[in-house]
């Protein structure tokens, strides 16, 4: 898909015009205002802070398949924006406009395994740092033919589909590997069903505008793992929620894109108030695997007030 690279261009800061309409559920909020001293990092703090401990688990090493938590059904599967040929306006290069143009529309990626995590590699990718992870990461180059020059916006944003066999809210994310350690963000979607995500025609901003709910959030370092809290969505309840790179189009909460990678540990989810719980059981232990508060990942539910 790649035209033959001409020549390096500096970083293209994209401005994102695309907003999820007014029916949608919109946070755009960070739900902290950093942990001990230095920003984001976590110094004093835990997950316990954030999250109880009654469900506790690790992704495991042979991937998300018909994987059962608290009594749900769950499998997990990896997209990107790699298809595609699309003119995305004008970019101004040492005071020559060139026309730019980027594959936008999004298609299956593969989800890579990395044992305490998986990240995403997409079809533009080689899978080295941080093309292993699910990534924003800028790239831009000159492309073109004898006749025709123009600029290649190849970024892409990794986006991984937890779908559940019922309604759920999902309340949290924890992370084994960040590209930037202390200013990560991310973006959630929940769907009301897969056919957008799998057209492959639309964009992640058709996504965003289609969706039930969307939102970005910080991620925070805590002495124990790296965590995010997804709040302000209550009361969205879905099969099918999406996370991954930050992108504007889910929610601005004022950071910079294209430095956001990561490798996706855990998701914390509710049910539905009213449904009967299951005793707790995992299934395919080479799937998921219990674990003990102080483990590298986890997966909880949010702790909520009594």
């Amino acid at each position: 898909m790649k035209i033959s690279k001409i020549a390096s261009v500096t970083t293209l800061v994209l401005a994102s015009a695309i907003t999820a309409p007014a029916m949608a559920t919109n946070y755009s909020g960070g739900w902290h205002s950093g942990c001990g001293t230095g920003g984001n990092t976590g110094d004093g703090c835990n997950a316990a802070d954030y999250f109880a401990d009654d469900l506790m688990y690790s992704l495991a090493s042979d991937g998300i398949s018909n994987a059962v938590v608290d009594g749900v059904t769950i499998n997990a599967s990896a997209y990107s924006d790699t298809t595609g040929h699309n003119y995305q306006g004008k970019y101004n290069y040492n005071g020559k406009d060139y026309a730019m143009y980027g594959d936008d529309q999004v298609e299956a990626a593969q989800m890579a395994d990395y044992g305490s995590g998986y990240g995403v590699i997409n079809l533009d990718e080689d899978g080295s740092s941080p093309e292993h992870s699910a990534d924003n990461e800028g790239n831009a180059y000159f492309a073109g033919s004898k006749y025709n020059t123009y600029i290649m916006n190849d970024t892409d944003f990794d986006y991984v589909l937890i779908s559940f066999d019922e309604e759920v809210n999902v309340t949290g994310a924890t992370f084994s590997w960040l590209w930037k350690e202390t200013d990560t963000q991310i973006s959630v979607a929940a769907l009301s069903d897969t056919s957008m995500l799998t057209s492959g025609v639309n964009t992640w901003g058709d996504i965003a505008g289609d969706a039930l709910a969307v939102g970005s959030f910080d991620v925070l370092n805590c002495d124990d793992t790296d965590l995010a809290e997804i709040s302000g969505l209550d009361n969205v309840y879905s099969q099918y929620w999406i996370i991954g790179a930050y992108n504007t189009v889910f929610g601005n909460i004022g950071h910079s894109m294209y430095d956001d990678g990561f490798k996706l540990a855990s998701v914390g989810f509710n049910k539905k108030p009213g449904e009967e719980p299951p005793t707790t059981q995992v299934t395919e232990p080479g799937t998921f695997a219990m674990l003990f508060m102080g483990g590298a990942l986890a997966m909880w539910r949010r702790r909520r007030s009594a």
